[in-house]
């Protein structure tokens, strides 16, 4: 109850920002007469304020669907996991004057059991932090190895995306999956603080796993395991 208390306040309070702003400036334009320039200028604010509050909700709603129906109405086949990152790496679009990511895959084909439209969001919000926590430029690079943690029977498909961007600090690693929670606190950095949190529900509810690694100034790389479909395993395993 505590939690879901302070999960609402911040909810409302990320969600009163934008509405303050939005509020704010169609007051300004209602009452008083302004250039066109000037309300042209305030039209845009009140615009990527509209949208950021759009995401917040999208979101929201995004991870009561996951953790009410606890995968139920995942749709899960068996596919190969270097064609699905293949494709994911080929329609991304970079931020402008960045270059497009890097993609490292094994030679052997590997496979996994999982819901691909889950796991490809799972995948883009990994990616897209790996660009906006990167300002200042630097490779990122997505890759796949195949593990033994030797806690869990079976091999695991291991994804991870690595950037070179600001990294973060033992307090905030410690943070960085809860809800609302953003490294940045300068709010430099755009973003609803409910990514990781959807990426980590996607993949526990895959039975897999998320790690971070991460220093302060020198990069970030996250990690998503999944369990790996042998050749000898039944697709409805």
């Amino acid at each position: 109850d505590r939690m879901k208390s302070e999960f609402l306040s911040t909810a409302a309070h990320e969600l009163r920002t934008p509405m303050a702003s939005i509020y704010g400036f169609t007051e300004l334009l209602l009452n008083d007469k302004h250039d066109p320039d000037s309300e042209r200028e305030f039209l845009g604010i009140v615009y990527r304020q509209s949208e950021l509050m759009v995401r917040i909700i999208d979101e929201l709603l995004d991870l009561a669907r996951i953790e009410a129906r606890r995968g139920k109405d995942f749709n899960l086949k068996r596919f190969d996991v270097q064609g699905f990152l293949g494709e994911i790496v080929a329609s991304y679009v970079p931020p402008a004057g960045r270059v497009a990511p890097q993609l490292h895959l094994p030679e052997r084909p590997l496979a996994v059991h999982a819901d691909p439209g889950k796991l490809r969001q799972a995948v883009l919000n990994v990616l897209v932090n790996a660009y906006k926590f990167s300002p200042q430029g630097g490779d990122v690079v997505v890759s796949v190895t195949l593990e033994s943690d030797g806690r869990t029977p079976g091999r695991r498909v291991a994804i991870s995306v690595r950037d070179d961007g600001m990294g973060m600090t033992p307090e905030q690693l410690g943070q960085v999956c809860n809800r609302f929670y953003r490294a940045d606190a300068s709010g430099s950095v755009p973003g609803t603080g409910l990514g990781m949190s959807i990426v980590k529900e996607i993949i526990e509810l895959h039975h897999g796993e998320i790690f971070i690694d991460s220093q302060f100034d020198h990069g970030t790389t996250v990690t998503l395991t999944l369990p790996c479909v042998e050749d000898d395993d039944s697709m409805q395993n």
